[in-house]
């Protein structure tokens, strides 16, 4: 892998078109990126590092390869919490160690962790990692430089223990449409999936399910997602963030 990003992505719960977001952004253009940066996702779950980090992964396989992911739900900002720098055979990720990164490293067949090290930075906040640490540190990785920091084993990460799949909802779309932790591959498309007190059955897609009626389905990032067609399946369910999802079988 090219020694450098070719690509940097915001990853965070800052929300869409916050202002915390442009000054993310006026930090790396000041830290000399020249990368373009984009804003892959800017309403993960807020607060949330656990559900995010099965929404992250899951955008990964339709991400370029030498992709940086500046990567921030931080809710222990300020604290101890260790921030480190991940790269394995395709991306980098910078973030913190809260556990949402544990899934992206799960995945990866080759991963380096080491923690970030940037002491002395000027005016650095107490509560703005996202601009004063990570964004310093993204930008260095821009430059091929080095980062300073300890290697850290994979073990000891925030969520080495998390399981693969979440049988929960991590995200709700502006649409309503629940996403889960759920991975689509190999299932059963007579299973119905309780959520919400529904039974909910499968379909393909939107059109195939009249108007109004809820049903699941694998979305584009491969994970199993509620909706209902032309209608809100948060509001139709009562969906929420870390709402328990099973399978009742046929």
């Amino acid at each position: 892998m090219s020694k450098t990003p070719e690509l940097v992505a915001l990853f965070t719960d800052y929300g869409i078109g916050s202002h915390y977001l442009g000054q993310v952004r006026a930090r790396l253009i000041a830290g000399r990126v020249s990368q373009p940066v984009i804003d892959l996702c800017a309403d993960a779950p807020a607060f949330n590092p656990r559900a995010s980090a099965y929404l992250l992964v899951s955008f990964l396989p339709a991400m370029p390869k030498r992709t940086l992911f500046v990567a921030v739900v931080d809710p222990g900002v300020g604290g101890d919490r260790r921030a480190i720098l991940v790269r394995d055979e395709r991306f980098w990720f910078v973030g913190p160690d809260n556990g949402l990164l544990s899934q992206v490293v799960a995945r990866s067949d080759q991963v380096e962790i080491q923690t970030i090290d940037l002491p002395g930075l000027p005016g650095r906040s107490k509560t703005f990692d996202g601009r004063d640490y990570f964004a310093p540190a993204a930008a260095l990785v821009c430059k091929g430089a080095t980062v300073a920091g300890e290697s850290v084993p994979q073990a000891s990460l925030v969520g080495a223990d998390w399981p693969s799949q979440l049988s929960e909802i991590i995200y709700l779309d502006s649409y309503g449409n629940g996403v889960t932790g759920l991975l689509g591959r190999e299932l059963s498309t007579a299973s119905r999936l309780m959520v919400g007190g529904a039974a909910v059955s499968y379909a393909e897609t939107f059109s195939v399910v009249p108007v109004g009626s809820p049903f699941w389905y694998v979305n584009a990032n491969g994970l199993v997602e509620v909706s209902v067609n032309r209608g809100s399946a948060a509001d139709r369910l009562g969906l929420a963030i870390g709402m328990p999802v099973q399978w009742s079988g046929n």
